[in-house]
């Protein structure tokens, strides 16, 4: 296969966050997974889960990658381009967390926020259910300000699932990323993980080009068929550079 998308999940969520949009792009596309079921998430570090990424890449066959990364998934595209070189051709970064070289995810919030996420993080390994209606009300706040009930309570119910504490702690370091055109796609109604003046400066850390779309965080359920226009549009230009 010449070309594909591989979309990298945000935060708490999966493979499944991707359903709506999949089936809009114009080439095929895999929504990946971090880690295998029953791993020890405490013990992976970056490169592991970016590694288990290039497994399934290249499980798939696929030659040519778009890789399309939702919010802390930016932390790990850049890995997985390092680790593929001859087959990643862009990196997206959708509403990314893109911290500067040699700082980690966590590290670009004010420390009333890294307490909370260090909170979630918890929560969400050790499945304190009596907490439930205290995550979910920051969960709408966050990721579901422009949503129709029915996807907020898809989003309710789909959105807690545990993470590698090191996407948010280890220190990045992109220093073996090969040189590939990255476009940011700012996100201005975002209106708690990052509000579109962050995303700035992510998309500045890298140096990626900037599009804007008007939807909160959560884009691919909000606003699929709007992030699958920019999404084809861009593997269109991809295609054309090729030729």
């Amino acid at each position: 296969m010449d070309l594909a998308f591989v979309l990298i999940h945000g935060g708490g969520l999966d493979t499944w966050v991707w359903g709506r949009i999949t089936p809009l792009l114009d080439f095929p596309a895999l929504a990946v997974r971090r880690a295998a079921s029953g791993t020890n998430l405490n013990h992976l570090t970056i490169t592991d889960s970016a590694k288990y990424i290039q497994s399934q890449i290249e499980s798939a066959g696929f030659q040519r990658v778009i890789l399309v990364a939702h919010s802390i998934g930016g932390i790990l595209a850049p890995t997985v381009a390092s680790l593929l070189p001859q087959r990643v051709v862009h990196i997206v970064f959708v509403g990314a967390n893109i911290p500067p070289e040699g700082s980690s995810a966590i590290s670009i919030f004010r420390p009333s926020e890294r307490f909370g996420i260090a909170v979630w993080l918890r929560l969400m390994a050790w499945k304190i259910s009596f907490m439930n209606k205290a995550v979910e009300a920051d969960m709408q706040r966050t990721l579901c300000n422009d949503m129709d009930e029915a996807t907020v309570q898809q989003v309710l119910a789909g959105g807690k699932n545990p993470e590698p504490p090191a996407i948010f702690y280890e220190p990045v370091s992109r220093l073996q990323m090969p040189s590939v055109p990255c476009t940011y796609i700012k996100l201005l109604q975002d209106q708690g993980i990052l509000p579109p003046s962050k995303q700035d400066e992510m998309a500045a850390n890298i140096g990626a080009k900037v599009v804007t779309l008007n939807t909160g965080h959560t884009a691919m359920l909000s606003r699929p068929h709007e992030l699958a226009k920019l999404l084809n549009d861009i593997a269109s230009e991809t295609t054309a550079k090729k030729e």
